[in-house]
């Protein structure tokens, strides 16, 4: 009996020494993940554009970023210290005409440092903005930008830096993200870098809406490696040196769009603030204006146009929105705006003006631009066909969705499996560095299963990489590509809620491309300053659409209305052509579905000489739909005439469709027509460059030093390294090891306990022998 017990102890002793080695070798390393001193060891972190850089005590003392946003020089002290070179101000001024949108964004720097600063920084446009002006201010001096092809800009602004003349660079990174540079700003110099641009105004449900970004979010990069050799890896410009870079094996740019993170643990330096004001034309309902994110102010002007400003400068760290509406009984059914001739007039298109003969051919003989916009016939959601469906709900859950961003976009999956009908089957995918479903294959719509899919949303939590390609691709299942639709088929639609921070997304862009089959692709566009050139990109390729949701008190009503509208489309298969049958040069093309609400917008260029009537066609249900349309202005006073910038529309919207037909094997025709294209109409692309010189050299002998950007971390966002931003269920390791750890300590005192016990009861029976 006493060998036993004693066995028994020693079983009990082993399995007590197991669990808490066990829950030593499970706790301590995401304990260790926690610490803000490891963040180089997160795989998040790790191939996040913004995290390759260091958090060293030293720099944090002598510079605080805590407040610092969109844009910002540094230099590198004697010290090795790095000190800021803050803009003075940003101001953005936008000019709506009906559709059109002329916006300039001016940046003051000044260096207050005794060296001559050659800077160089990231800033975020909308994601069709047409960028084709670049003037350079310097006192009262205006330098205009020129367009070049990106290697001979790039050489131009090279050898005005060597020879210390002041120069700028504009160039595109991405459709939403571009690179300025500046060279030899002198001592207590002031430089203001003003870039323009054209964009179309959204138009929805009534409701018209601009969006300007104030921060380029991190980027995640699939398969990032950093070479440090020879330089110091705690360094923010390191990856800028010839003895260090930043390389992908899946981002070929990679280098070009990361840029460090800013330290938010110091307070000190001043916030870079940002000034917007918007000018709407007459004819718009004051009391429908609204900024959801904002405070605004309005004032009427003595023409009857609207001039909207930020109550007070805001710093640069969320996207900026405006809405409106135009007065009662003038909501478009169809409006046409028209433009002769190009914005930007090259060389060869100079008119001779030698004769009048001469003028007047070369006027006859201008191309004419249109942008037209053709509202879909009104159908009542009490009509509308509704179909059983699949609903794929698709959310990232990577580290970048951390705070905010994870509430918004759990809240939006609860609601659409609200409405979710009997008739209807789902599946809920999760991502991050991996991939996790809620069933292998769709679920029927029943109570049991709603139940399990809102335990299934309750437990995710954002950490780990943004692998988006590994959810598309179960999203969108090759299986499924080639199928033709049958009409007993359900209607399967994948939303897709993310905040598109990838940096590959010429490779996601090929995968929804040849895997898209019939589904539609809708995306969700999820925090403060989410990816809009993916986002929007990804729908049209899916034939579905782009929604913003940039506060969580917004799910409810934007994913109702998102639910309501994609049950079944109003118009599909739509084309254009002319009256006699002849198809114009228009883009988009194709043009996507649409759905209740939402308006044709097509862009298109034409002859002097072609047909001033166009047809508009479709399929609405199982019936055919069309209308005509007359080329001739019917929005006077909405838009002007002269530099109206419908040719650059035109001309962006043909560079995106060839840019997304590259497949690797037309690469390069690709980019001769880009390159054509863009140097045509002078505009910025992936292959052309706007550059500035001032032929005047600085008058300063002081020493040159080059400057680097720290990026602000958009609001909401959690700052790197707080917690654990691993592909793992981090959190649950913790409490589970602290679990184990805990009984195994009880089994220890138990066991220590019996001892006790049994060798008191050992010495009493001693005494009584």
């Amino acid at each position: 009996m006493m060998a036993t017990g004693k066995r028994v102890k020693e079983v009990s002793e082993a399995i007590a020494i197991l669990l808490i080695s066990a829950a030593i070798c499970w706790c301590l390393p995401f304990v260790a993940l926690a610490s803000p001193n490891s963040i180089d060891t997160l795989p998040e972190l790790q191939n996040m554009a913004s995290a390759q850089v260091e958090q060293k005590t030293i720099e944090s003392q002598a510079i605080n970023f805590d407040d610092i946003t969109q844009g910002m020089l540094l230099y590198r002290q004697q010290s090795g210290a790095w000190a800021p070179s803050l803009p003075l101000d940003t101001q953005v001024v936008m000019q709506v005409s009906g559709l059109s949108n002329r916006v300039s964004v001016k940046q003051v720097f000044r260096n207050n440092t005794e060296f001559v600063l050659n800077g160089q920084y990231l800033f975020p446009l909308p994601n069709e903005a047409a960028v084709d002006s670049l003037r350079l201010h310097i006192g009262q001096r205006v330098i205009e930008g020129q367009i070049h092809p990106k290697a001979e800009a790039k050489q131009i602004f090279e050898q005005a830096k060597s020879e210390g003349k002041r120069a700028s660079l504009v160039s595109q990174e991405r459709p939403n993200m571009f690179t300025t540079e500046v060279a030899n700003l002198a001592p207590q110099e002031e430089l203001i870098v003003e870039i323009s641009y054209q964009e179309t105004i959204k138009y929805e449900d009534g409701v018209f809406s601009l969006r300007f970004p104030l921060v380029v979010a991190p980027r995640y990069i699939p398969g990032l490696t950093s070479d440090a050799s020879g330089g110091d890896s705690n360094d923010p410009t390191a990856q800028r040196s010839q003895s260090s870079r930043v390389t992908s094996s899946q981002v070929f740019d990679a280098d070009r769009i990361i840029a460090p993170v800013r330290d938010a643990a110091s307070r000190r330096d001043p916030v870079l603030n940002a000034n917007i004001q918007v000018l709407l034309a007459k004819g718009v309902d004051e009391t429908s204006i609204n900024s959801p994110y904002h405070d605004i102010n309005l004032n009427q002007t003595h023409s009857g146009a609207v001039d909207v400003s930020l109550v007070k400068s805001v710093p640069a760290n969320r996207d900026f929105v405006l809405q409106w509406r135009v007065k009662q009984g003038t909501s478009p059914m169809a409006w046409v705006f028209n433009q002769q001739g190009k914005t930007h007039q090259s060389d060869s298109d100079t008119v001779s003006q030698n004769t009048f003969e001469a003028s007047k051919d070369k006027e006859v003989n201008k191309d004419n631009y249109s942008l037209l916009m053709v509202l879909p016939p009104r159908v009542e959601k009490s009509n509308q066909l509704s179909l059983p469906r699949e609903l794929i709900l698709v959310i990232d859950t990577s580290g970048s969705m951390a705070g905010d961003s994870i509430v918004q976009a759990k809240n939006a999956l609860l609601y659409a499996l609200n409405g979710l009908k009997p008739e209807d089957r789902f599946n809920i995918i999760e991502f991050n560095s991996e991939l996790s479903q809620l069933s292998a294959t769709p679920l029927a719509a029943t109570s049991s299963n709603l139940s399990r899919a809102r335990q299934f949303v309750s437990r995710l939590q954002a950490d780990g990489g943004t692998e988006m390609a590994l959810a598309l691709d179960a999203a969108l299942p090759k299986s499924m590509a080639n199928e033709a639709t049958e009409s007993s088929q359900p209607l399967r639609q994948v939303i897709f809620m993310t905040d598109g921070s990838v940096g590959n997304e010429q490779a996601l862009f090929d995968l929804i491309r040849y895997q898209i089959g019939e589904s539609r692709l809708f995306t969700v566009g999820i925090g403060s300053a989410p990816n809009s050139h993916f986002m929007q990109r990804a729908a049209e390729l899916g034939r579905g659409t782009f929604t913003y949701i940039g506060n969580v008190d917004e799910v409810d009503e934007k994913i109702s209305a998102l639910l309501s509208k994609i049950q079944y489309p109003v118009l599909t298969d739509i084309q254009v052509r002319f009256d006699d049958g002849s198809v114009p040069d228009y883009w988009p093309s194709p043009i996507a579905d649409l759905y209740r609400g939402e308006p044709v917008l097509v862009s298109l260029k034409r002859g002097a000489r072609e047909p001033q009537e166009l047809v508009i066609s479709g399929r609405q249900g199982h019936k055919n739909w069309q209308q005509s349309l007359s080329l001739q202005d019917n929005a006077a006073g909405l838009i002007t005439h002269q530099s109206a910038g419908l040719d650059l529309f035109w001309a962006r919207k043909q560079i995106s469709a060839l840019e997304l037909s590259k497949n690797g094997a037309n690469d390069d025709k690709v980019k001769q027509q880009v390159t054509a294209l863009s140097m045509n109409y002078h505009l910025v692309s992936a292959y052309t460059s706007l550059v500035a010189v001032d032929l005047t050299p600085i008058d300063a002998t002081a020493t040159s030093r080059d400057a680097v950007v720290r990026q602000h971390l958009p609001l909401g966002w959690q700052p790197f390294g707080v917690l654990p931003q691993t592909a793992t269920s981090s959190r649950l390791d913790i409490l589970l090891g602290a679990l184990t750890l805990l009984l195994a300590l009880m089994l220890v005192r138990s066991i220590q306990r019996q001892r006790q016990e049994d060798k008191a009861a050992l010495m009493t029976l001693a005494c009584e022998q």
